[in-house]
């Protein structure tokens, strides 16, 4: 069954994932993979989408979208996520996120991504944005994601749930790394 770009198109923007490779559009579009291929060239041509990477499409420009649903998986943290969250009104330069794959910076699109261990990927939750979604730490998992990677600014106030941060760094305390051991000390000093 022969599909139109526009019907492709129309499916893809029913659905949130707005950041597709191939596989994930022939699956979402229910096309044989080797046409995905074909149809997000047509789609890129017509303007609908553009191309991120070697086979990597996008329908929004919204760098907190493309971040999140670029690599998998990852969740927004840091500056960014305290921004999403509403407790900065600062627009980060570059959106950073956590990942347990390979740490990865992509300057074009101004995206990178920090590997943590896997027992270290939590506190977050899924927010909805400009018709797709973000992943989006919780504000106290990005100020601990700060910490752990020796980015906190110290001119940052932020009123932080102290129940929320006592329990998420139950996870950092077992471990015995130089960067949990920073973690497990801040909150005990400096936020407790």
């Amino acid at each position: 069954m022969r599909r139109s770009v526009y019907e492709i198109r129309d499916k893809v923007l029913s659905g949130k994932r707005l950041v597709l490779n191939p596989l994930q559009l022939s699956n979402l579009a229910l096309i044989p993979r080797e046409h995905a291929k074909v149809y997000a060239g047509r789609m890129v041509k017509k303007g609908f989408a553009h191309r991120l990477a070697e086979g990597v499409i996008s329908f929004t420009d919204d760098p907190f979208v493309i971040a999140s649903q670029l690599i998998e998986p990852s969740y927004i943290s840091f500056i960014g996520a305290l921004y999403l969250q509403g407790m900065i009104q600062q627009i980060p330069a570059i959106v950073e996120c956590v990942t347990t794959r390979n740490s990865l910076r992509l300057e074009r699109l101004k995206i990178e991504y920090h590997k943590v261990r896997p027992s270290l990927f939590y506190g977050y939750e899924r927010i909805e944005r400009y018709g797709g979604y973000v992943f989006v730490a919780k504000p106290a998992k990005a100020v601990i994601d700060l910490v752990y990677f020796g980015l906190y600014p110290r001119e940052i106030e932020l009123d932080l749930n102290k129940v929320e941060l006592a329990s998420m760094v139950k996870a950092y305390r077992k471990l015995g790394d130089y960067r949990a051991k920073r973690v497990v000390e801040w909150v005990e000093k400096d936020a407790g």
